[in-house]
């Protein structure tokens, strides 16, 4: 026992060593809580040192991880940090070719599923119609929009908004760091949204503010049960069927896609989707799908006439281009579309309720200032 104390201990020691140099090499904070939680598991199974390890070992030490809930492709995620671990300590190499125990060890690819819901404008509109914050309807329209990850959206502060002479943009920092996107179906929702906000450059878009927690981001928990609550509505309403795969990586895989029926080239939708320079990425998330094959057909054989999905709309009275999604112009106000008509007023009762919680967000942080009042109307001060 004492003998397995020391060998823990020092087992310990060696996986701080392996993450300082990992730290050293760059990598992002959520990347190293990834390999220390991958580390930490393994840990927990192995009962031979390292050395002593063998090919079957590390097999069945996949097979334990096969009997979770985890999918292939997770499992290989999983055992990445091993590797690499068994490889610095076996043979003092950071990187290099795999350590002889796991040579040959394969994790089966996932087989073929159904492919994630492409998301046009008007399902987007059936998503928006499920949610009833202001906040909300601005996240999905922005992943719509940007095609961005689901947490650099969720990270975006009021410092990451910004307007040059092409046009309004937000700051994206993501697994290959600082990329710009502009905006153009979201403009609308997110011009006013951001106008309700504190003007701080620090402050969080999407924060815990009902709460009363301050300056605080939302959690991914909270964002992930908007997804599922919305899946579950379109599916009870038959808009979507049970085997339809909407999620948030539903919105990055319809971005890229149309980003390529525009006739992007490869490297300029790796720069904006915030891919590696040399990824493949954009040939993977672009590639096409049996019902694109079925149009091509009829298209050729002069059964179908080739439709291309809209993406910008002109006012009727201003003559300027809007995004699809706008239902009032950005320009001089008007409806785009008669039955849009109605929903004038609904905006604008949103947009001054917006405005008056902003003032009454800014009249508490004035009270909070003068400790007598403060304390009298029983108000925590900053």
């Amino acid at each position: 026992m004492q003998q397995d104390i020391i060998n823990k201990s020092e087992s310990a020691q060696a996986i701080t060593d392996f993450m300082f140099i990992k730290k050293s090499n760059g990598l992002t904070p959520k990347t190293l809580n990834h390999y220390e939680a991958s580390l930490r598991v393994f840990e927990e199974w192995r009962t031979k040192p390292l050395d002593e390890l063998s090919q079957m070992d590390m097999a069945q030490y996949v097979q334990k991880l096969r009997e979770t809930p985890l999918r292939p492709k997770s499992v290989e995620l999983r055992m990445h940090p091993v590797k690499s671990f068994l490889r610095w300590m076996l043979t003092g190499n950071i990187k290099g070719s795999a350590p002889p125990c796991c040579v040959g060890l394969e994790i089966k690819k996932e087989t073929r599923q159904k492919p994630h819901t492409l998301i046009n404008s008007k399902l987007l509109q059936y998503i928006l119609s499920e949610v009833n914050r202001f906040d909300q309807k601005v996240y999905f329209t922005l992943l719509y929009d940007t095609g961005a990850r689901r947490s650099e959206i969720l990270d975006l502060r009021m410092g990451d908004i910004g307007r040059d002479e092409h046009g309004m943009y937000v700051e994206l920092n993501g697994k290959t760091g600082y990329r710009k996107n502009y905006l153009h179906e979201s403009i609308g929702l997110v011009s006013h949204y951001v106008n309700s906000l504190p003007d701080d450059p620090k402050w969080h878009l999407f924060n815990k503010v009902r709460e009363n927690t301050g300056n605080e981001r939302l959690s991914y928990g909270t964002v992930d049960k908007w997804m599922y609550r919305i899946r579950e509505k379109l599916v009870e309403k038959k808009i979507l069927s049970a085997s339809d795969r909407l999620s948030f990586h539903s919105f990055r895989h319809t971005k890229a896609r149309n980003l390529k029926r525009l006739k992007w080239s490869n490297d300029e939708i790796n720069v904006w989707m915030g891919w590696a320079k040399n990824s493949n990425m954009s040939t993977y998330y672009g590639q096409a799908r049996e019902e694109d094959v079925v149009n091509r057909f009829l298209e050729d054989t002069g059964r179908a006439k080739k439709e291309e999905e809209a993406t910008s709309c002109e006012c009727p009275v201003c003559l300027e281009t809007n995004g699809v999604t706008h239902k009032f112009c950005g320009s001089c106000g008007n409806a785009l579309r008669p039955e849009f008509a109605h929903d004038r007023n609904k905006l604008e009762n949103n947009q001054k309720l917006q405005a008056e919680l902003k003032q009454a967000r800014d009249l508490i942080q004035q009270l909070k200032e003068i400790p007598h009042l403060s304390g009298y109307l029983d108000i925590e001060t900053a």
